[in-house]
């Protein structure tokens, strides 16, 4: 399939979920983020599963209380619960989904159940107490322009303790912490340097991640090295090049960008009926090459 050039320019960006669905399949992340055919930034439409709105729902109702908190305003539990049915139907109803009440139930209970444990970390338990600490919710949708791209990397929260100022990421379904999460995780304080009102140095902040993994939420604390930053600053770098390499072909042929290396992404992916039709991701790939078995004949 051979595109038009749009006149339309891909603008470079990096975030956790721009990382993931590019390594997963380079294919959707044209589609979604290399202004492919469209004059705008991209379909904003987005397939997501019952279970991914209730950790979404989940997520918005947390902000939403910290926020209160942060006002003097303590929730109380069914105040809480009001508030994750409310975002949970809103998401459903935004999406136009039909879930029953029984299933609607049994999300809210998941919902409620890591909402009460979350608020029994360490972590959520000072910031209820609210003495001896100063502290921030921010907005994730946020970004900061780091040479030549935006930086989609907010931390949920800023706690300051004294001169240490804390990176907060609340993950509701989290991955293992592996070496590479930990790059991810060190970038909030690329982020954070540019971010006026924040310490310029990198010696200054301390990353934290909790994250719902195996039944529990899970703390992780990362002390910053200046030497670990930068290596996720080059992390970004070849990304960002890797990305703009990929937007650049794709705007002349979708068909030279790689499909997804596993047939699960294609599972819920909005961009499925577009990019497959009726085959399958290894019938899709077969035809690929019996076109270009062709055209080198």
């Amino acid at each position: 399939m051979r595109l038009i050039p749009d006149m339309s320019q891909y603008s470079p960006s990096w975030s956790r979920t721009q990382r993931d669905l590019f390594f997963k399949c380079p294919t959707a992340w044209a589609l979604r983020y290399a202004r492919i055919g469209t004059s705008g930034s991209g379909p904003r439409f987005e397939q997501i599963t019952a279970w991914n709105m209730m950790l979404r729902a989940l997520k918005a109702t947390i902000i939403e209380q910290l926020d209160a908190l942060r006002s003097g305003i303590e929730w109380t539990a069914s105040v809480a619960e009001i508030a994750l049915r409310a975002n949970l139907k809103d998401l459903i109803r935004q999406n136009n989904e039909r879930i029953g009440p029984a299933k609607l139930d049994a999300l809210l209970q998941f919902a409620t159940h890591r909402m009460k444990l979350l608020w029994r970390t360490d972590v959520f338990l000072h910031l209820s107490e609210r003495t001896g600490v100063h502290w921030s919710v921010l907005d994730r949708t946020e970004s900061e322009h780091v040479d030549g791209f935006d930086l989609f990397a907010s931390p949920d929260l800023v706690v300051r303790k004294q001169s240490q100022w804390h990176l907060i990421r609340l993950d509701m379904q989290a991955r293992r912490m592996s070496a590479e999460e930990q790059l991810e995780a060190l970038v909030m304080v690329l982020w954070s340097l540019k971010r006026s009102g924040l310490p310029s140095t990198v010696e200054q902040f301390e990353v934290q991640t909790i994250g719902w993994r195996k039944g529990a939420w899970v703390v992780h604390r990362l002390r910053v090295k200046e030497s670990e930053v930068l290596t996720a600053y080059e992390m970004i770098r070849k990304d960002i090049t890797a990305m703009k390499a990929c937007a650049e072909v794709a705007r002349y042929s979708i068909e030279s960008i790689p499909l997804a290396a596993n047939e699960t992404s294609c599972q819920q992916c909005s961009f499925k009926r577009r990019c497959l039709g009726d085959l399958s991701l290894g019938q899709k790939k077969r035809l690929r090459v019996k076109r270009l078995d062709k055209n080198l004949q």
